[in-house]
């Protein structure tokens, strides 16, 4: 059960934000798509968090959310995703994660996993990627998080449901990488694993205050601290190409009009963000909260 929840919570390493031409102060973290030809959609920049403060919405967004016709998240986050992220989690070539990264590095990760609910024989099964992931999440306390719990209400509300990517393309970004770059992952997320309650306060921090250059800026500073060699990695594959896959499916619900898209704040912002590719493709843009 600890496994199921947790796999929920892969999308925390894609916490996010937004940038539009009109938007040089960078704040707000709904905006309102509109290209005149149908309803305004709207766009809320995220992070996957079950922190209250986050969880509670302010009216502005429960209207417009409320209002909406279709609700679209990074995934289509059903029971069948998230069996899918088990397995795509686990070795599958009959080795074990020991043999892999060694007794010494294994029984450090065991410890570190046992503080977020996970026994020793599941980790050995573990892809070095997968437990890398794990240590850079909170230890959240109600196993929902912002994203789960939009999703679960627009499915209960019979609003249209839907997923801009599949679970295998999204851990696509950490399965391909080769062996040697998932361990330096994982050593890099050993290292800095005390720093991660900090780096979430300050998230917290950022986000509550809508101040999305200075959340583009933090997460920028940390993944070039924390990921070192793999930053060029993670810069293009985490974000960047994700970017134009959901700016791309997300087209659909733009042209139905009506639709609330939830997506993880930092592919928002930036030249290549997702604010500034709608722009390229003639939608308006504008803050609402």
């Amino acid at each position: 059960m600890h496994f199921v929840r947790r796999a929920r919570h892969l999308s925390l390493l894609f916490l996010c934000l937004a940038l539009s031409s009109q938007a040089s102060a960078q704040r707000g973290i709904l905006w309102q798509i509109d290209k005149g030809h149908a309803q305004p959609s709207f766009l809320l920049g995220t992070v996957h968090s079950d922190d209250p403060r986050i969880m509670n919405l302010p009216e502005q967004i429960k209207q417009k959310f409320v209002q909406a016709s279709s609700f679209s998240a990074e995934l289509d986050m059903d029971v069948l995703t998230i069996l899918q992220a088990q397995g795509l989690m686990m070795m599958s070539d009959g080795r074990t994660l020991s043999e892999l990264i060694g007794p010494r590095r294994f029984q450090e990760c065991v410890r570190l996993m046992a503080e977020r609910g996970m026994s020793e024989m599941l980790v050995q099964q573990m892809k070095p990627w997968a437990v890398a992931v794990q240590l850079n999440l909170p230890k959240l306390q109600s196993g929902i998080f912002l994203d789960m719990l939009l999703y679960q209400k627009a499915s209960a509300a019979g609003k249209r449901v839907y997923g801009l990517e599949t679970m295998k393309e999204q851990m696509s970004v950490f399965d391909d990488m080769t062996e040697r770059q998932q361990i330096m992952f994982l050593d890099e997320s050993i290292k800095h694993v005390d720093e991660v309650p900090e780096m979430i306060q300050n998230i917290t921090r950022l986000y509550l205050a809508r101040d999305l250059s200075g959340l583009k800026e933090y997460s920028d500073r940390q993944m070039r601290t924390n990921s070192g060699r793999l930053t060029e990695i993670f810069q293009k594959r985490l974000i960047i190409d994700r970017n134009q896959r959901m700016v791309e499916r997300m087209q659909k619900r733009l042209e139905e009009g009506n639709a609330f898209i939830a997506v993880g704040a930092l592919h928002l912002p930036g030249q290549k963000g997702i604010l500034r590719l709608l722009e390229h493709r003639g939608y308006r843009l504008r803050s609402i909260y």
